[in-house]
């Protein structure tokens, strides 16, 4: 079984335009990213995947695999392009904005996909603080009693924080090829364009099941520049630096 991580990466970004680009104790974001998913030994092939020449040459200058893309709505689309032109089974849609991403957290959603009758696998985390899950910029998930995803939204979903325990949906995938094929081929939905561009509900619209493990592992997804020496104080502890 030919595993294939993706790290999918656009220049463009209404919140942070550059992000990939943005350096990180002297690094540009996306070589932490490279680097973190380097240390999953199961990965038989790394790719970063963009449309942009200014990420590519900076895959260039860092020694980063690298695959020009054309243009695409949502990082899924984006992986999916590479996997209809790569030969692999399994494919991870590794965020390009989550420099601390735990390689611990890459193996356990490759596992979930591997299990019988699973195309479609991600991980989910208890939300904690009632602000958290009022955030619009925490996608929340919603569960049947097998954790596969019954739906996800911006909306603080459940309703009463007090009574059920809520999840935010981490910004991991893994896929089959054959999954990824028909998910490109599906375009956006009304729901997912809705939700501001959820795009695992386009799935969840087309009858697929998304199996969602619950996750552990500690991440900060960059949005903003601000967020950038929290970062930075956090690779330095975790690398003695």
């Amino acid at each position: 079984m030919k595993i294939i991580g993706v790290i999918p990466s656009r220049y463009e970004s209404s919140r942070y335009p550059g992000k990939p680009l943005a350096l990180i104790l002297g690094k540009p974001m996306v070589w932490w990213v490279y680097q973190q998913a380097l240390k999953v030994e199961e990965i038989d092939e790394l790719v970063v995947a963009t449309d942009d020449e200014r990420i590519a040459e900076c895959c260039r200058e860092h020694g980063m695999n690298y695959m020009m893309t054309g243009e695409h709505v949502t990082g899924a689309d984006r992986v999916a392009e590479v996997a209809s032109r790569t030969d692999g089974d399994i494919y991870l849609n590794i965020q390009g904005d989550e420099p601390l991403i735990e390689p611990d957290a890459i193996r356990q959603v490759m596992h979930i996909v591997m299990d019988e009758g699973v195309e479609y696998a991600a991980l989910r985390t208890k939300i904690e603080e009632k602000s958290e899950w009022e955030k619009p910029g925490v996608v929340k998930a919603v569960t049947d009693l097998n954790g596969d995803a019954m739906y996800f939204s911006r909306a603080p979903i459940p309703y009463n924080f007090d009574k059920a325990d809520a999840y935010l949906l981490v910004g991991l995938y893994a896929y089959t090829r054959d999954f990824l094929i028909k998910f490109l081929a599906w375009g956006q939905t009304d729901l997912e364009i809705g939700e501001n561009g959820v795009e695992p509900i386009r799935a969840l619209q087309h009858g697929a099941k998304i199996r969602l493990g619950i996750s552990n592992f500690p991440t900060i997804g960059v949005d903003f520049k601000e967020q950038i020496p929290e970062v930075e104080e956090m690779i330095k502890k975790r690398d003695h630096i």
